[in-house]
């Protein structure tokens, strides 16, 4: 069993770490992740390639525009460069801001590659959520997009540990920050990187904050490799003559992991889209040859609702293997999207603070739509009671703890630290049952658990077997106030188009669930909706209709 070194960097308060007694134990044990002490994420990605002579092979296509390895690699050390100029030191956290852009990439494998740390931030947080993490992992410097600029010019005004912040003019916005195509062009294309070590922060990550404030999640050199060198390599088996895209954003881990790090760790390139709707995702497939995309359910539920004469058309033989993840898939998109785009989708549950998915099938496995997989490679899982930590029987449902290279370490959050480590195995929260055919299969997040008249009900069980309908185009299930049964199963449902949601509809839908699963879990209330709360990397945001019902319960 392997521990964390501790990390005493410069610049670095390790105040903001987890206490070492709380922290998850380390397991590595693939001999892929056996690397040096020494060691610097970025040049991974990108430089060794080049040494290797791969320097003309494209990298990043954008907008018409491909970026070579050594295209990349210039504009990282020239970026690189700059921020040392503006006094960027080793262990200072770095706010990257862009939207799906090749900067984004290039910011922060610069910031990696001098020692700093990149914060990356998704595009629709607002001015208050800006600020809070600025302040919280204490940024000297912010590297945004013009279109992106008004929330961070707020937060600057409040923020004490903001210094500098840059502006990357893509949008035509006026302001008076440092441009960023200046200090990049003004700086030396060479830069050789940091003397890091291994288990030296690298990424700070927020979490979406479905449940809260956001939350810090810390990830080293070794960790970022790691993902690429276990999930990618033995689940997707990438090569150099891959394609990747996909549509999460590249400030989301699951973004990141696929549209970066994954094609880059092994020499393939990556198709990036600013925006993308699954209309331009089906474009990139067929422009640029794809061969393998990484999307949400809701995305490749919006690819069959609304393309399917797109799909009829295309040439989609390029196309290898789909990964899904963010929320839990459907079986039945799994089927459609076999069918229709002749691919297979692995399912793969992550998190922000595991950094990338610990369970999925592999690319060469019989894939079982029903269950999310089996643990990625050099990860170990187990189900436990919520209660006692103790491991329960095949078959029954339980926390699922989670132990390998990743782990729960939480920036400055001791309460939630405590609550995510058990024993030295990280406890992501979701409620899975282990299989007798060694599959581990997805019920629900513990709080998507709803308790009606005794029974427990998975949310996203329910909503699964709706979603089998032809009539519905997506649905969101949660327990409602219930003055008899403490909660009822509600369901949120959106129609297909054509479809009249009417009482016929209600009471065949109802009908289908208590055919397909135990009967006590079938929605007593259906309500339908135009649209449903997301977060900006597509996952359903039931917290909020659980509120939008007690509030309505109240009244």
């Amino acid at each position: 069993m392997l521990h964390h070194e501790s990390i005493q960097r410069p610049n670095v308060p390790t105040d903001r770490f987890p206490d070492p007694d709380a922290r998850p134990d380390l397991v590595h044990a693939l001999p892929e992740l056996h690397y040096p002490e020494r060691l610097n994420a970025a040049p991974g990605f990108v430089d060794r390639h080049v040494d290797a002579g791969r320097g003309d092979a494209p990298a990043i296509h954008f907008e018409g525009e491909t970026l070579t390895y050594a295209d990349l690699q210039e504009r990282v050390n020239r970026l690189g460069n700059a921020l040392r100029s503006l006094g960027v030191e080793p262990g200072e956290r770095v706010f990257v801001r862009f939207p799906n852009r090749p900067e984004f990439a290039v910011a922060v494998l610069a910031t990696q590659k001098i020692g700093a740390v990149p914060v990356p931030s998704m595009k629709l947080l607002q001015a208050k959520e800006v600020t809070y993490v600025l302040e919280d992992s204490a940024a000297t410097t912010a590297l945004v997009d013009d279109g992106l600029l008004a929330p961070v010019e707020a937060a600057d005004e409040e923020c004490e540990t903001l210094e500098t912040v840059v502006a990357a003019d893509r949008a035509g916005v006026d302001h008076d920050y440092r441009d960023y195509d200046t200090l990049v062009a003004d700086a030396a294309p060479t830069l050789e990187p940091a003397d890091t070590r291994r288990d030296d922060l690298s990424m700070l990550a927020y979490t979406s904050g479905t449940t809260g404030r956001p939350k810090g999640t810390i990830h080293t050199h070794r960790q970022m490799l790691a993902i690429a060198d276990g999930y990618a390599r033995y689940c997707l088996d990438p090569s150099p003559d891959d394609v990747f895209t996909g549509n999460p954003p590249l400030a989301f881990t699951f973004g990141y992991g696929m549209l970066v790090a994954f094609p880059l760790r092994f020499g393939a390139s990556t198709v990036i889209v600013q925006n993308p709707e699954p209309a331009d995702l089906l474009d990139a497939v067929e422009a640029h040859d794809v061969t393998v995309i990484g999307s949400i359910p809701t995305a490749y539920n919006q690819m069959l609702g609304e393309h399917g004469d797109r799909l009829a058309e295309m040439d989609s033989s390029s196309l290898r293997l789909g990964v899904s993840a963010g929320e839990p898939l459907p079986p039945s998109t799994f089927d459609r999207i076999q069918e229709r785009l002749g691919i297979e989708l692995l399912d793969g549950i992550g998190t922000t603070e595991m950094l990338h998915i610990f369970i999925s099938h592999r690319r060469d496995d019989d894939v079982d739509p029903s269950a999310t997989g089996y643990p990625v490679p050099g990860y170990e899982c187990k189900v436990v009671d919520p209660d006692t930590g103790e491991e329960v029987d095949r078959g029954e449902a339980g926390l699922l703890a989670v132990r390998g290279p990743t782990g729960v370490d939480y920036w400055d959050r001791p309460d939630e630290q405590a609550r995510a480590v058990r024993d030295g195995w990280s406890v992501p929260g979701d409620v899975f049952v282990y299989r007798d055919d060694d599959r581990f299969e997805y019920k629900s997040r513990q709080g998507d658990l709803i308790i009606a008249s005794g029974y427990n009900v998975p949310g996203p069980e329910v909503e699964n077997v709706l979603q089998e309908r032809d009539e519905v185009y997506t649905a969101a299930v949660v327990g409602s106030p219930d003055e008899e049964r403490g909660k009822i199963v509600k369901a949120f449902v959106i129609t297909a188009d054509g479809y009249t949601p009417d009482a016929g509809l209600t009471e065949t839908l109802q009908s289908h669930v208590k055919e397909r699963i135990a009967p006590y879990k079938y929605p007593r209330e259906i309500e339908y909706v135009d649209d449903l709360p997301t977060t900006e990397t597509g996952k359903i945001r039931r917290d909020r209709l659980r509120e939008r019902e007690r509030e309505r319960s109240s009244a």
